[in-house]
């Protein structure tokens, strides 16, 4: 246990220097600035929701997660990690910690800053109501995201790098935005912090429990795929 929480702080910090994780962040706040001039605090929070439902989500947690991974490959750096007396596991456990840690981080931070920003600009409608409906929503969606962004993980690891997931993640979002309206967005696991968040208004397809299944399924592979990836490493 003290090897895996030594391993989590040394990959808390490594992110925390990381230009991608600050680029990502300032990218959220800039497009959220862009998104001020709505007429009161709840349509407001709701496009934020619905940024982190899809581009945030997909391709900033995609990005944070694949860069995490494949940064090893493209740094060459993965075979310094082979040597330390950390199992594999615990490597791969850690990393997706630190990613975990520092999404919710940026989801706090960029939701603070939207707040601050609503009460600079006047908007009307402000209720204590309003904030903990949406913070919730965001962070269940950023939770949904983050299962979701797991396989990019072991694509970084299988790729030996960070441009094959993120193309992927990509992708995902392509067929999130096209079949998200559709009856197949129900079973597509990248369409369903989307729909979660019109479950809070009017979904025209209502998500279903084998909708956030397949998301914990996908997640939860992607996991345990990664870990025995680099667990197999180590073996060789």
């Amino acid at each position: 246990m003290r090897r895996l929480l030594t391993a989590c702080s040394v990959e808390i910090y490594k992110l925390r220097r990381s230009f991608v994780l600050w680029g990502t962040l300032l990218f959220i706040l800039f497009v959220i600035t862009l998104f001020l001039g709505q007429p009161d605090w709840p349509s407001y929070f709701e496009k934020i929701a619905f940024l982190y439902a899809s581009v945030f989500g997909l391709m900033g947690f995609g990005l944070i997660t694949s860069w995490t991974f494949g940064r090893e490959y493209s740094d060459r750096t993965l075979k310094d990690l082979l040597i330390l007396p950390i199992s594999r596991g615990n490597i791969a456990i850690a990393k997706y910690i630190a990613i975990v840690f520092w999404c919710f981080v940026m989801m706090l931070i960029s939701f603070a800053y939207a707040v601050i920003l609503g009460f600079v600009s006047g908007l009307p409608g402000f209720s204590f109501a309003s904030v903990q409906h949406y913070l919730f929503l965001i962070l269940t969606i950023g939770a949904l995201h983050l299962l979701i962004s797991a396989p990019l993980a072991l694509l970084a690891c299988i790729s030996r790098g960070y441009l094959v997931p993120i193309g992927f993640a990509f992708t995902t979002l392509m067929l999130a935005l096209v079949f998200g309206s559709t009856a197949i967005g129900t079973y597509l696991p990248w369409s369903v912090p989307a729909l979660h968040l019109q479950e809070s208004g009017v979904a025209s397809f209502p998500l279903a429990g084998i909708s956030y299944f397949l998301v914990f399924l996908i997640g939860l592979v992607g996991f345990i795929g990664t870990v025995k990836w680099l667990q197999n490493r180590e073996q060789r």
